[in-house]
């Protein structure tokens, strides 16, 4: 994340040590990035380059209609699905088996299966994700989106997590 003065010029208070929060995410320093992709597998490296800030990504779908899982702003007609995916490496490491992100199991034991469908777990500072999505079963054209689900207002503490549905919709 990072932050732009008046003029458009990088801003950074170097004398700020209750934490730094950009006023925008951005990826290889491109603000909303896209990628075009083939109907196969790509490896995405998630790295949290941010000074302060933690990320609780989600990797969703946007679909024509109301039948997604999530429902998107009121009277645009779209809403969105969790679209799963595979961890196989975090901070460098291969892990032995890639971990399925498609609510399935239970990853960390609290009763509620679904509820790392297609979401990472909290990405510290410097922190590395490794992930696999399979994007053969989507139709040409289609939409996904990386989602921070994390509020974060100050740099000292990390917010409450946010509801999906509450940032899809546009209520958040």
């Amino acid at each position: 994340d990072k932050a732009w003065d008046k003029e458009g010029q990088l801003w950074f208070n170097v004398f700020n040590k209750d934490g730094f929060i950009g006023d925008r995410i951005l990826t290889n320093w491109t603000y909303y990035p896209y990628l075009d992709v083939r109907a196969r597998r790509y490896r995405f490296r998630i790295l949290n380059g941010s000074v302060s800030r933690y990320f609780m990504v989600a990797l969703v779908q946007q679909v024509s209609g109301t039948a997604g899982e999530f429902q998107g702003p009121a009277g645009s007609n779209v809403s969105y699905n969790r679209v799963p995916f595979h961890m196989v490496a975090n901070d460098g490491n291969l892990l032995e088996h890639a971990v399925a992100f498609d609510g399935k199991v239970d990853l960390d034991r609290n009763g509620n299966k679904a509820e790392h469908k297609g979401m990472l777990p909290i990405q510290g500072i410097a922190e590395r994700y490794d992930i696999v999505v399979d994007f053969a079963s989507f139709a040409a054209g289609s939409k996904l989106y990386f989602v921070n689900v994390l509020e974060h207002t100050k740099g000292e503490v990390t917010g409450s997590k946010i509801s999906l549905a509450r940032i899809l919709s546009e209520s958040y």
